[in-house]
């Protein structure tokens, strides 16, 4: 896409841009996806990347797939500062999650996760 760009052919390099974003996220590669998407908004070009699941309203399955994260992190032991470094994002953002979790399983504690991941 980059040669492509330096040539001039933003069609064309828009296209492998999208093939590109699409196989990173066929292979889970979401941060690298993301990378691209904002490869593609400095061209001009928008690409939704969220998709809206269909989740229960409280219990394990309500949780999103980070949240699932944050939680088996945190039940497994992890500060908020930890799981924060593992999943490169801020503590605050762990926190964030760590309230979404808590409301969702209807707990009030890091030790009411472990026993509920129990």
């Amino acid at each position: 896409a980059g040669l492509l760009l330096d040539r001039g052919d933003h069609e064309r390099a828009i296209g492998e841009l999208d093939r590109a974003m699409s196989a990173y996220g066929t292979l889970g590669g979401e941060r690298d996806a993301a990378r691209v998407r904002a490869r593609l908004r400095r061209l001009g070009v928008r690409r939704r990347h969220w998709t809206h699941a269909k989740r229960p309203v409280s219990g394990w399955e309500s949780l999103t797939k980070t949240e699932r994260m944050v939680a088996e992190l945190v039940a497994g032991g992890l500060t908020n500062q930890q799981a924060a470094r593992r999943l490169f994002i801020s503590p605050h953002t762990v926190g964030f999650h760590l309230r979404q979790i808590y409301r969702k399983l209807g707990i009030r504690s890091r030790t009411a996760l472990i026993r509920f991941r129990a």
